[in-house]
């Protein structure tokens, strides 16, 4: 009835209300009066505890039992392993045969008792049947004879220290679980030996020693290798060949030329091929054209002729007259004499004058004859003197 005059007499109430009825602006209604289960707030349903929907008539459970449980009448109905008001507690087996408490869904039995759900007696009934495991072995072990049997990966009296693999195979010390390494070792045992450097981040550390990665040399990978080696003609620093005398190229394998052909030509096997215009082994010398047709010398890539054309008595070759038979100087202007007159006499116009005590065309016979010790003679024209043997003309 409450709601119909709401909704009828919005804003003209012809007779009094009933008690419990309570008039509002339209716009601040909430649906169905939050089924007396909720406030309503802006036109809004703020639901009690264990109710929900737009009007509250759905009957809710806390936190939707966390996904672990299903609700019913506004109470949740846990699966197996979860308990709690909203099932987000894990049960522990048996409620632990109420011999310990759950944490966590695991049992933490009292004293004397052991086992999944506490239910086991920690010693032989007719032996230590009161005493436990000190801190019942932490949950990690078991107890035995009032002595803990650790699971692996633990260790201690109560099995609360946590062992390292292989024990660090005393390369090392057991903090928290994990290897501390002396020097030189390495690995989550400790049993692998360390590289120097660590290689440098160039390389795989292979039993204690460096495999560098291609490029890389040295104990420990720092040292940068050259190409080939420098193919043993030079030296390797920081990755470049610095080639001994005579080879060049990137490593060292080329032959190289004189003065790097000066840059007017090429290097070919270590001989300079020379460009257009130049000669020469290491190409410095200006070429001539056609070589001056062997009609004269190459000087500074210009032609110089033979002096006097060689007199028409010789051949130019290379600038320099090569003189016909009779004929020398170096314009072949000068007759020869025969046999050069024996190196006996001077040339003068292709005859000879004899040296004093030598005749003929060439100078080659003495001018005097033996004669008596006894007295001087005159013969052909000659006066020759005891014993001294000279021409005196």
């Amino acid at each position: 009835m409450c709601s119909q005059v709401k909704k009828t007499f919005a804003w003209v109430y012809p007779f009094p209300l009933g008690a419990g009825c309570s008039i509002k602006p339209e716009k601040e209604e909430c649906p169905n009066e939050c089924s007396d289960q909720g406030r309503c707030v802006d036109g809004k349903c703020v639901c009690f505890p264990g109710y929900s929907g737009p009007d509250c008539s759905e009957s809710g459970c806390p936190r939707s039992c966390k996904d672990h449980g299903r609700c019913v009448n506004g109470e949740c109905v846990c699966d197996p392993g979860f308990s709690g008001p909203d099932c987000s507690q894990k049960a522990c087996p048996d409620n632990c045969s109420n011999r310990g408490k759950c944490v966590n869904g695991k049992c933490v039995c009292n004293a004397g008792s052991t086992g999944p759900s506490c239910s086991e007696e920690s010693c032989p009934k007719n032996y230590c049947s009161k005493r436990g495991c000190p801190g019942n072995c932490n949950n990690r072990g078991r107890c035995v004879n009032g002595k803990c049997v650790c699971d692996s990966g633990s260790t201690g009296r109560d099995c609360s220290e946590v062992t390292c693999p292989g024990n660090c195979n005393n390369r090392g010390r057991c903090v928290n679980g994990k290897c501390i390494c002396d020097s030189g070792s390495t690995g989550p045992d400790c049993s692998e030996v360390t590289c120097p450097g660590n290689c440098n981040n160039r390389g795989r550390c292979v039993n204690g020693k460096c495999i560098c990665d291609s490029g890389s040399t040295g104990p420990d990978c720092s040292e940068v290798t050259c190409p080939g080696n420098c193919n043993n003609r030079g030296r390797c620093v920081d990755g470049k060949c610095v080639c001994d005398s005579g080879s060049t190229g990137h490593d060292c394998s080329e032959v190289s030329c004189p003065g790097n052909c000066n840059n007017r030509g090429r290097c070919v096997n270590g001989k300079c091929v020379c460009h257009d215009g130049f000669t020469g082994k290491d190409c410095q010398e200006r070429a001539c054209p056609n070589d001056c047709n062997d009609r004269g010398r190459c000087v500074d890539g210009k032609c110089i002729a033979c002096p006097g054309n060689c007199n028409n008595r010789g051949r130019c070759v290379n600038g320099q007259c090569v003189c016909d038979n009779g004929f020398t100087g170096a314009d072949c202007s000068e007759k020869t004499c025969p046999d050069n007159c024996s190196n006996r006499g001077t040339c003068v116009d292709g005859r000879c004058v004899c040296e004093s005590g030598f005749s003929g065309d060439d100078c080659s016979e003495y001018a005097y004859y033996r004669s008596s010790k006894s007295h001087n003679q005159r013969i052909n024209g000659c006066h020759f003197l005891t014993d001294i043997h000279i021409c005196l003309t």
